[in-house]
This record gives C-alpha cells, structure tokens and sequence, in this order.
C-alpha cells in the first residue's frame, strides 16, 4: 500500500507540476528546470516510510530522521534551538524616521497551543527583555535558529557557536503566514562561510526554502539562493511560482514547505509539490543551520523578489510554525566538505 500511496502522490504532484508552469504569471522570474532531463531523478519527495531517529534506523532508501520539533513544549527547546540574537536586524533607510529600524527579541517568540508563535510590533520606547536597561523606539521582530549567536550594538557577530548543522538532506515545516503588509516570514538555511568570496556557493549558500513576500499577490510563492556574501560580488537565483490556476491562497490556512537538498541540486517542495530544482552557484557542499524568521519592510514598503510589500503597521498579526523536520541520507555523507577545502 505504502509504494501505491507515494506512486499516487508522485503522479499527483507531476500533474499539478505541469498545470502551475503553464499558468505562471508575470511575477515569473527565473528558470523553472522541472523539465530538465538531468533533474528527472531527483523530484520526488523522498520516500520516508520507516525512516528511523538515527543513522542505524535508515530505512531501504538511506533516508533516517535527524531531529523533528513539534512546538507541543511549554517553551523553545534550547538544546536545539537557539533565538535570533537582540541587535539591529535592518536599520531604517529615512533619517527622520529612526523607529523603522528593526531589532530581533527574543519576547516576541513564544510557544502557544502546539505552535511556535513569532510577532512583530511597533513601540516608541520598548525594552526588550535581552536589553532591558535600554529602552528605544523601533520595529521588533523575532526569530529561531539552530546557531548561538552575540550580535554588538551594531549588528556585527562577537562570537557565536552552532547546535545543530547538516549539509544535504531533507528539511520541511509546516507554517501559517503573518497576513500583514510590510513583513513577511521565511525558512532559511545558512551558513558562516557564505560571505566567503571564491568557489560560488559550494563552500556557503543562503538557501530560501520559501519568503513570504507577496501579500499582494498571495497565489504566488518564491524561492531564493545567494552566495558569495550579500555586496558587490553576491550570485543571485530565485523563482516565483503561481498557483493561481489552482486557486491557492497562501494566507488561508497552514502550508508545507521542504527542500531536498542533494549533493546535485537543491528540489524545492510546496505543499508536496516540487517548484523549483535549481544548481545555480553549485550546490552547497558545507553543513548550514537552520532559522525561521519574521522579517520586517525598512520603512520603503519593499520586501525580497522585488515585491512591494507595504509598510509595516503593527496590526498584530502572527507567524505560526506547526512543525519542523530534518532527515538525512547515507548516500549523502561522502560529498560533504569543510571550509578547509575550499583554499
């Protein structure tokens, strides 16, 4: 029964494929390669069934679960979390109005009802808990990540250590998006070597699983990569993709996304439907850690992909996260590398 179920969902998803490809839309950016041979092989979810906790409960396929993080705890699981460190998280682009800039707190991340719950509020003199002798007007956010770190008061990592990494793999969450203008959430991978400059993104790649930037738009959903750091030498890929033609609205209700990161390319997965394979900046050879975050516009109303995003103002409104879910594979541990390789 099991091998019907994944025969179905994979005939299921192939067809939804095809019927999102033909309908995008103009907010298409991009290359889709869904229909590239060399990706054939690599599209399907991968078959999880009796993948254990551990490398020695891997099922047939190779696959075994690292770690899955339901939010059913009274509080953040700090021995694999760790919250998005208190600093600057985007300075304001208008002088005369310093309270756009944003600062990561970690009081705006807590855990209600099976759920991780992160806000973002406005204040005209908030002291968040991190800093409580330090009291200023701005925009706070919050967010979570599996790496320890401490920011200076200009934003700029002191020291930092990390709980958990992994390169390759399978990651999925299951989030509800803050249905606000002037922010979105995302579910990212990085890595501390991606501002290195040289070897493309295979020693460090910034990796989208999703960014919720099209409020506007809210069929739509993006996907990014980025590497060689964020300046003048930064490598850029993305893609949007429309749902519209099966009347999807991202901001309804709970949605799945996943990345099946290979050691030939990364697979982007909506909802159990691959979006977007993509080998662009060559594939990440270096483990990542992991971070769910609420970002907030700079005051100029503009989020990622180019999307005008409104500006932020403090309605109240949540970012859920349901669950999170890492899976490894054997096969996937002889092409791993460290910054040491990369000279």
């Amino acid at each position: 029964m099991s091998r019907l179920r994944n025969f179905l969902i994979l005939s299921l998803s192939i067809v939804l494929t095809f019927v999102f490809i033909a309908c995008s839309g103009s907010l298409k950016s991009g290359t889709s390669n869904l229909n590239e041979p060399r990706f054939q092989e690599y599209l399907a979810l991968p078959d999880l069934t009796g993948a254990g906790l551990g490398y020695s409960n891997a099922n047939e396929h190779g696959w075994y679960e690292v770690f899955t993080d339901d939010f059913n705890a009274s509080e953040l699981d700090t021995s694999i979390w760790a919250y998005s460190p208190q600093s600057y998280r985007t300075k304001t682009q208008n002088a005369k109005h310093p309270e756009y800039t944003s600062y990561w707190c970690p009081d705006m991340v807590t855990i209600n009802n099976g759920n991780l719950e992160i806000r973002a509020v406005q204040d005209d003199n908030y002291a968040c808990s991190s800093d409580p002798s330090n009291p200023h007007p701005g925009r706070f956010t919050g967010g979570i990540e599996t790496r320890f770190a401490i920011r200076d008061e200009n934003g700029e990592i002191k020291t930092q250590s990390t709980i958990f990494e992994q390169a390759f793999g399978y990651f999925e969450s299951r989030v509800k998006f803050p249905n606000e203008e002037g922010l979105w959430s995302a579910f990212w991978l990085q890595s501390d070597t991606q501002g290195h400059v040289g070897h493309n993104g295979e020693d460090g790649t910034e990796i989208d699983v999703y960014e919720s930037a099209f409020i506007k738009h809210p069929s739509y959903m993006g996907h990014a990569l980025l590497w060689d750091g964020y300046g003048e030498h930064q490598g850029l890929s993305d893609y949007r993709n429309d749902f519209s033609a099966i009347s999807k609205n991202f901001y309804d209700d709970y949605h799945t996304f996943a990345l099946k990161w290979t050691p030939y390319c990364y697979v982007f997965y909506t909802d159990g439907i691959p979006t977007w394979v993509s080998d662009d900046g060559g594939v990440s050879k270096v483990k990542q850690f992991l971070r769910l975050t609420v970002e907030i516009d700079e005051g100029d109303g503009w989020g990622p992909h180019a999307q005008k995003i409104g500006k932020f103002k403090s309605t109240g409104s949540v970012f859920l996260v349901d669950y999170v879910k890492v899976y490894q594979n054997l096969n996937y541990s002889e092409f791993e590398k460290t910054i040491d390789d990369f000279k």
